[in-house]
């Protein structure tokens, strides 16, 4: 979920709230975009032909946006992003909120080149991985953006993630590089002895033997070359892989292409739809706070890129501390925040943020895992900020500053997007207010599942529609509303967890004989897993089942939600587990 609110005193500041995809639906491929195939379900309310949509001429329950976004070409992610950078290379662009370090965009694009001409030094491949395994810290755009111009595939990991995680994906992506601090290194130097393909580490910091990240910004690079757009298909070269938790249990690597990052940016800052604006180098930045990891595709795009591209003044933090936090709200006066549930809760039980200190916000975006309507109306009450909800998870929907403020709509699609309702059991696109699967099309739906066919089939069907897993409708005009979750991903503080990534780890006790996980509500966390377990053994307790769980998975993916024993799972005749029973047990 996403809840976008904005402040009261300015009546043209509106509220507009955002469907996107999921981090694993972002995409950048251009496909050949045909007529559906399903037939439409009959339905006696038509779409409306509005400012903001229109109808397909072949189909009238499929609906585009009336603005048009052609995908980028012939530029990659560090061009589009310098793009501007004469009109704001001397201003602040990221600080640490601990020690204050803090780099100006020029020193950010120029240490990035350093980055890249040392990474090719190393002896890289064009389209070899890179992993990233950071806090928020202010060289994270400098490794990313060196990354990109070596020609090289950042793939960004979860820093909570255990050795045996982590490793995972190093293997999976054939990693050769690993960026790090020295923190993480002993999980790390674990990690180089499990992963043959990982040939050296870079650390930003005291290197203990290994490369020095310092060091490496120090290469000469009047002689070096870094990839260009021109000399590539940038609709086919992958340059992110982020991985997504998946329902499957394994996660899975998703392409995105230099196009596809560059093409949402531009929807996402589009006139009309964007929250942060532009600096002219005269007027005062847009301040942001860097709470939201890197790692996932909304701290990395809609924060850290954005703020690059925009000229913004972001805040970063390794991670959350109260003092630091509270002492960034009064000192940085963010005009953007973009914060996660246990945030919004923890402004309004604290104290010394009042509605003051948020004076200067123009918009509060809180997202990525469900927000409580009584949280809600506390932020609202306390802050003096009006509001309106909706589903947003990352890409590729998002309102404009609507004229129509319902509480429940989730907003118009976003330029260049097409989508359609399917209801997946009839087979058959429908028209407003019946409800089915939300698919969109568009240049930024993703290149597809890294080495994984079958999933990006599975998820993204011959016309180039992605299915993201969102049950919902549209009404005659084209808003969006979101109903439930087809898929099972539980959302812990924002983050995604796959029940049955933790059904498979629990199975391999030897007193467990089965076992489902479901999310349950949490207050302060949005969601947080809980397990129903089938005991072989009567001396089967829950302290033996999450110490078995804890030391196997990283910490948002423990059992908060608590261990329930049962003598059955709830199962259909397929053998699928009946998990909304689960949760009726529950409630």
């Amino acid at each position: 979920m996403v809840l976008i609110i904005l402040r009261t005193k300015n009546p043209r500041n509106i509220v507009r709230s955002a469907l996107k995809c999921k981090t694993d639906l972002q995409s950048l491929s251009r496909r050949s975009y045909g007529t559906s195939n399903v037939t439409s379900a009959t339905s006696s309310v038509a779409f409306k032909k509005n400012k903001w949509i229109k109808p397909s001429d072949t189909n009238p329950y499929v609906i585009s946006s009336v603005l048009d976004i052609e995908p980028t070409f012939n530029v990659t992610i560090p061009e589009f992003l310098r793009s501007n950078l004469h009109k704001w290379e001397n201003a602040p662009a990221f600080e640490c909120a601990v020690t204050g370090r803090m780099y100006t965009h020029g020193q950010v694009h120029r240490k990035s080149q350093s980055f890249a001409a040392a990474l090719k030094q190393h002896g890289l491949q064009r389209k070899e991985a890179v992993c990233i395994l950071l806090p928020n810290i202010p060289e994270y755009p400098i490794v990313a953006l060196g990354i990109w111009d070596a020609g090289l595939v950042a793939s960004p990991i979860n820093p909570t993630y255990t050795v045996a995680e982590i490793a995972k994906q190093v293997a999976d992506c054939g990693g050769k590089v690993l960026v790090t601090i020295p923190q993480f290194l002993p999980a790390v130097e674990k990690v180089m002895e499990e992963s043959p393909t990982l040939k050296s580490v870079v650390v930003v910091g005291e290197a203990g033997g290994h490369h020095s990240f310092f060091d490496m910004l120090n290469t000469d690079v009047s002689s070096a070359r870094f990839l260009r757009g021109s000399d590539i298909n940038t609709l086919r070269e992958t340059a992110v892989l982020p991985y997504s938790s998946g329902t499957t249990g394994t996660p899975k690597g998703v392409e995105l292409t230099h196009s596809t990052f560059t093409t949402n940016l531009m929807q996402i800052t589009y006139p009309g739809y964007r929250l942060s604006e532009f600096f002219d180098g005269g007027a005062p930045q847009d301040r942001m706070f860097a709470l939201l990891p890197f790692f996932h595709m909304y701290g990395l795009q809609i924060i850290m890129a954005n703020s690059l591209y925009q000229g913004g003044h972001t805040l970063c933090f390794p991670k959350f501390e109260p003092a630091s936090f509270i002492k960034g709200i009064k000192h940085h006066r963010p005009t953007v925040l973009h914060l996660v549930t246990p945030l919004i809760s923890f402004l309004c039980q604290c104290p010394e943020i009042t509605e003051e200190d948020l004076k200067h916000t123009r918009g509060t975006i809180a997202g990525a895992a469900p927000i409580g309507k009584t949280l809600i109306e506390r932020f609202i009450a306390k802050f003096d900020q009006f509001w309106d909800d909706g589903a947003v998870q990352r890409q590729p929907l998002d309102s404009p500053r609507n004229e129509k403020l319902s509480s429940r709509s989730c907003g118009i699609l976003v330029p260049g997007t097409t989508s359609k309702i399917v209801d997946n059991e009839l087979g058959k696109v429908v028209g407003p207010h019946h409800t089915g699967e939300i698919c969109v099309r568009g240049p930024q739906v993703m290149k597809g599942y890294y080495q994984n066919e079958k999933a990006t089939l599975d998820t993204i069907d011959s016309e180039g529609y992605m299915k993201t897993g969102d049950i919902g409708y549209y009404d005659e005009e084209g808003f969006l509303y979101i109903v439930d979750r087809l898929k099972e991903l539980i959302k812990v503080k924002g983050l995604q967890v796959a029940p049955a990534e933790l059904e498979n780890v629990l199975r391999q006790h030897p007193d467990i004989a089965d076992v489902a996980v479901i999310g349950i509500p949490h207050e302060r966390w949005g969601e947080v897993p809980r397990a129903y377990v089938v005991p072989k053994s009567k001396t089967l307790t829950e302290s033996a089942v999450n110490l078995f769980l804890d030391d196997k998975v990283a910490e948002h993916k423990r059992l908060v939600g608590g261990v329930e024993f049962i003598d059955a799972i709830p199962k259909a005749a397929s053998g699928k587990i009946l998990r909304r029973v689960l949760k009726s047990r529950f409630e």
